[in-house]
């Protein structure tokens, strides 16, 4: 939302992601986009949201290394900020021209947003717009984003270390909706990014999001209740959630036991997020549920959820929008879910 691209193609998407840092290029020549190159790097521990000097070289140096392995043959880059870490909520609000609606985003800012105007940037976004013809109002729906401004210097402090030149900042939630959604959509549906520390659940209807809300449990919490409960290090309890996860068959059902219980809090946070929804707004329920992030690919979860949901339920696929060759394709399909963020960041061309 923060910033303008000169060039509409020349860039990359770099997605800071809690245990892993991903970036994706892609190449409008050709009528659809093409993927030019994707790869990741893990995000060194313990230097996301510091403002440690030393922990923004780190990080800097991890993503400087990526970019160079890469050759992606530019240093422009556009990035999305966490919604968990900024303001973020759809506001209606009737106009009847766009001079009052101007002046109107200005007052339902002071009303809404929780922090001093003097410390945040704000955006805004048109997402719809419903006509009422009998006295000429118009209803908008307007994304309104205020990011703290030491956040986005944070940001901007990392990739200049980097030598990369920020030319776009969008929220992983406009992100995520740009790679997801599908204009044959009979009614809206739910993404569900289940990242490291948290759950980015948007909910959007034909490439229009309609909500969105962070639930602040992620998959690092699954693997250490199975660390704890089994006496095992981290990184030998993370196997056995990729391994054997919501699974009952495997391993007599102990580590379905063990993170059950937490899923069935993050399912009810879903309910309670989708009922918000619904108090605030006119149009259908979701009917569907795609889940991305790396912890999507969690065994049994697509079928534990459509269960206790009772609504069909999927893993998106972030690269129906995009060519990727057959054979870079069959290496990665495992990899895909966990680029939703940067895949949609890409596609961000206008």
């Amino acid at each position: 939302m923060w910033g303008k691209k000169k060039d509409n193609s020349n860039f990359f998407a770099l997605d800071f992601g809690g245990s892993t840092i991903k970036v994706v290029k892609l190449n409008y020549a050709n009528r659809n986009p093409s993927l030019v190159a994707f790869g990741s790097v893990a995000t060194p521990f313990g230097v996301n949201g510091s403002e440690n000097e030393e922990h923004k070289k780190n990080l800097a140096e991890s993503i400087k290394s990526l970019v160079s392995e890469l050759d992606l043959k530019t240093n422009n880059v556009a990035i999305s900020l966490p919604d968990s870490s900024i303001f973020s909520r759809i506001i209606r609000i009737p106009a009847k021209k766009e001079g009052d609606l101007e002046e109107a985003v200005f007052w339902a800012t002071k009303r809404n947003v929780p922090i001093p105007p003097d410390e945040v940037q704000v955006d805004w976004s048109i997402v719809n717009e419903t006509h009422n013809q009998s006295d000429d109002v118009v209803q908008y729906d307007i994304l309104l984003v205020a990011a703290p401004k030491l956040l986005i210097s944070r940001y901007i402090d990392i990739l200049n270390i980097a030598d990369l030149n920020p030319i776009l900042i969008e929220t992983e939630s406009l992100s995520l909706t740009r790679s997801i959604s599908s204009e044959n959509e009979a009614s809206p549906s739910v993404i569900m990014d289940f990242g490291h520390s948290d759950i980015e659940v948007v909910i959007e209807f034909k490439g229009k999001l309609l909500f969105t809300q962070t639930i602040s449990t992620g998959s690092y919490i699954l693997t250490k209740a199975i660390a704890q409960e089994f006496n095992l290090e981290e990184i030998q309890a993370e196997e056995y959630k990729k391994s054997y996860g919501l699974d009952p068959s495997q391993l007599d059902g102990k580590i379905y036991r063990t993170i059950g219980p937490i899923m069935d809090s993050i399912i009810n946070e879903l309910r309670r997020i989708i009922n918000a929804y619904k108090a605030t707004n006119v149009a259908e329920m979701p009917t569907k549920i795609a889940l991305v992030g790396n912890g999507s690919m969690l065994p049994g979860l697509v079928l534990y959820m459509a269960r206790n949901l009772n609504v069909e339920v999927e893993v998106g696929n972030p690269a129906s929008k995009i060519y990727i060759d057959p054979e870079v394709k069959n290496k990665m399909p495992a990899l895909l879910p966990g680029y939703a963020v940067a895949m949609g960041l890409a596609l961000k061309v206008q």
